[in-house]
């Protein structure tokens, strides 16, 4: 605790009471110069190591004795030393207020007899002295405990509510650290499944057709025929590879997302030779995080068009709608072979990789539609919330870590059953390959 603003108090009470005590007059002659020099006293033993017991309890008893008696004495002698009640009842809960209740309340109320009696003492004695210092004390005493207890109940309500809040803040961390373990696990684990069934089925096949076009002898058309299946299937592998190394490219929006989707265009229209236009709009101030997901939503939505649509043109988009407030929506969109309504319905046909988007879209509390167009090609638009309703469902959201389990095991489910779609086209494609060669 800061004790600056207490020294200025107390200097300034002490200035005060004995410029009062000065001016006015007492009924015995030596009571003011010794009330003076109390102050006096007080004020050095309080700006040396009195205030101390503001801070360190090895120093709380002896400040209180000496307020306690600089008040009380003080009243005795002139009873504008009384005035001092004013920091002597706020420096009683402050220098105890880590203790029980009744500790301050018992410290009050014999600050309070104390004083009274001063001002019995002060006022000649007698039943007239005592009821004025009955009373007067009795109004002192109601005002201390009454402010004093409820700043301490207050006080305790803030230190639980910060206690609270630093218990949610690390039980958060640890969730959300236990969310990127899980999900990086998953991701290892579907790379490994669509790398064992989609590249690796694929290079089987090119050591098999090798192993047999050496054994063809002096038989080059046979051997000719097999070559060009070794092309062929060495051509699948690279565009598995392709598209593996697209859906898992780095992220990097360091230059902001209008920019990274740019850079993913240009690079997708190199490889592909499949045309692509672009509508960017200023869609103003978007997380980091939301960010990721959409441009990580486009790098999957355009390994789809690479992989699945043979499509000649295709088009992203970045907007914010006209009827969703709040929201910003990635549409890429194609002229190919297109998808059927329950294909995307259910996300997992032939690897498409909607579930997976899907799921990622979720966790920030956004959506995916994906719908067939009517002049052919498939539309996919991902939509995201960027205002305060997406603070509230991922609240929500927080508060289930069961559910939130649930997802990133459901998300690898999802994963692995893609891999498996993958895998057997992949084995057809290597039947395909094996029939040719036996024709040949």
């Amino acid at each position: 605790m800061n004790t600056r603003w207490w020294q200025i108090v107390v200097g300034g009470a002490l200035v005060l009471v004995a410029g009062l005590v000065s001016i006015t007059a007492t009924a015995v002659p030596w009571s003011t110069p010794v009330a003076l020099g109390l102050i006096v006293v007080f004020a050095l033993f309080f700006f040396t190591v009195g205030k101390r017991g503001l801070t360190e309890p090895r120093w709380a008893a002896p400040l209180l004795t000496a307020v306690f008696a600089l008040t009380a004495v003080g009243t005795a002698l002139s009873p504008n030393m009384a005035v001092l009640q004013a920091i002597a009842y706020p420096m009683i809960w402050v220098v105890v207020s880590d203790r029980p209740l009744v500790r301050p309340i018992l410290l009050n109320a014999l600050l309070a007899a104390l004083v009274a009696l001063g001002f019995y003492l002060c006022f000649g004695g007698g039943f007239d002295a005592l009821m004025q210092a009955v009373v007067i004390e009795g109004i002192s005493l109601g005002l201390g405990v009454g402010i004093g207890v409820w700043f301490s109940l207050e006080m305790r309500k803030s230190e639980e509510k910060s206690q609270l809040l630093a218990e949610l803040t690390d039980a958060q961390g640890q969730l959300a650290l236990l969310h990127h373990e899980a999900g990086a696990g998953a991701e290892r684990e579907r790379l490994a499944l669509e790398l064992h069934d989609t590249i690796a089925q694929n290079l089987t096949s090119v050591v098999m057709l090798a192993q047999r076009a050496l054994n063809r002898g002096d038989d080059l058309g046979a051997v000719r025929d097999d070559l060009g299946l070794i092309e062929e299937v060495a051509r699948d592998a690279l565009t598995e590879t392709r598209v593996l190394v697209a859906a898992t490219a780095p992220v990097a929006v360091e230059g902001g997302l209008t920019h990274a989707l740019q850079r993913l265009t240009r690079s997708f229209e190199r490889e592909t030779g499949i045309l692509i236009a672009t509508d960017l709009d200023d869609v103003g101030a978007v997380p980091r995080d939301l960010q990721v997901v959409l441009l990580r939503c486009a790098q999957e939505a355009l390994a789809n068009v690479r992989k699945h649509s043979r499509a000649t043109h295709a088009r992203l988009a970045l907007r914010r709608p006209v009827h969703g407030e709040g929201e910003v929506e990635l549409v890429v969109s194609d002229d190919g072979v297109g998808i059927s309504d329950a294909a995307a319905d259910r996300g997992d046909v032939g690897g498409f990789g909607l579930d997976g988007m899907r799921q990622r879209l979720a966790m920030v509390s956004g959506g995916l539609r994906v719908a067939a167009l009517a002049h052919g090609g498939t539309e996919l638009v991902a939509t995201v919330r960027t205002d305060a309703a997406r603070t509230t469902a991922d609240d929500h959201g927080a508060t289930d870590s069961t559910r939130a389990g649930s997802t990133v095991a459901g998300s690898a489910r999802t994963d692995r059953t893609r891999a498996d779609h993958a895998g057997t086209d992949s084995t057809r494609a290597g039947h395909a390959a094996t029939d040719r060669t036996d024709e040949g």
